[in-house]
């Protein structure tokens, strides 16, 4: 079927995302880089007003409630900022999620 991935798509898929949860650097030049574009007062840090903005721009117009809670699942240091860490973590486990669905899937 198109869009399936055949199972040496699949063992390099895994593959690319097992080397990703293994190397400290993930994605630290592309969040910063994220992070810069909604990063109104240069701290690196996002804080609840830059993650709305940031939400909004990204999937259209969310309540505030919703992106309040949003923001406190992912501000697990309760800080008032969403830092490049937390997002980090929010990342790996979604590729987390993805591997342990792709070896299931696939019977590994």
């Amino acid at each position: 079927m198109p869009g399936e991935l055949d199972a040496a798509d699949t063992a390099l898929m895994i593959q690319v995302l097992e080397r990703l949860l293994n190397d400290d650097t993930f994605m630290d030049d592309e969040i910063k880089k994220e992070i810069k574009q909604y990063d109104n007062d240069g701290n690196l840090k996002i804080d609840r007003a830059e993650f709305q903005t940031m939400l909004n721009s990204y999937l259209g117009t969310i309540s505030e409630d919703e992106s309040s809670e949003l923001f406190d699942d992912i501000d697990k240091d309760r800080s008032g900022y969403i830092e490049i860490s937390e997002l980090k973590r929010v990342l790996r486990n979604q590729i987390l999620l993805e591997l342990d669905r792709l070896k299931l899937e696939n019977g590994m």
